[in-house]
């Protein structure tokens, strides 16, 4: 549980004061927390479904910043900013602001940093969603683009992910998206391990593990790029 007086230091940071407080308390409990203390995780935890809204209202919101700030760039240049602005590891240097990892309950070793980085990037999306919850989408916009707008001048150069870089070559090569197939998740619930599969061009086919789809995703796009490039294939 988190004190009162720690969730309100945490309120006055994020400068968003909750009508219901509870809401921000779940937000920052991630489940691993409450499997450790033998809590039922199914009727007390709000955490991963707090996750799954957020992540919706931070795409939206990030699209919506884009769209309207970068009127000169095409589809293809939104995306790739939009593409940076959400992924995992642009959501973990949101929680370094945020001073997360001081907040959030969690029950993990301190010094395994992979999922370190995962739970504080998983309770950014989740605390977007408890404002959402709590004071409706311009709440949560709100929030958003106080912690985001610095970046969204950030050079496109800068934003070509990986899973972007090889789209962009498959259509120009092939007139054909990469195929990307989740294949096994394993581990707990809390912690899951997903497994993806990926054709593209006329490479053979590349599995990948992540701690999200997206991340699973994205290895395997690094992977297949590695490879195109010893092959010599080229967008033209």
């Amino acid at each position: 549980m988190i004190s009162k007086k720690k969730l309100i230091l945490f309120e006055k940071l994020i400068e968003y004061r909750f009508k219901n407080i509870k809401l921000l308390e779940q937000s920052l409990t991630h489940p691993s927390y409450l499997k450790d203390i033998c809590v039922n995780e199914k009727n007390s935890n709000q955490f991963e479904r707090f996750e799954f809204l957020g992540d919706r209202v931070l795409g939206l919101s990030i699209a919506s910043m884009l769209f309207n700030k970068n009127i000169k760039h095409d589809e293809g240049d939104l995306s790739k900013k939009y593409s940076y602005l959400v992924q995992k590891s642009f959501l973990y240097k949101i929680s370094q602001k945020l001073l997360i990892k001081d907040y959030v309950l969690y029950n993990f070793k301190k010094n395994n940093k992979k999922m370190i980085i995962s739970i504080c990037s998983d309770t950014v999306e989740s605390i977007i969603g408890a404002i959402f919850i709590d004071g409706g989408y311009q709440s949560s916009y709100r929030f958003i683009k106080k912690f985001w707008s610095e970046y969204l001048d950030v050079q496109i150069s800068k934003t070509e992910d990986p899973k972007t870089i090889l789209q962009e070559l498959s259509q120009q090569k092939l007139k054909k998206l990469p195929e990307y197939k989740l294949i096994n998740r394993t581990g707990p619930a809390h912690s899951p391990v997903f497994t993806v599969l990926l054709n593209v061009l006329d490479i053979k086919k590349i599995k990948a593990e992540g701690l999200s789809i997206r991340e699973a995703e994205k290895k395997a796009a690094t992977q297949a790029l590695k490879l195109i490039n010893e092959k010599k294939i080229t967008k033209n």
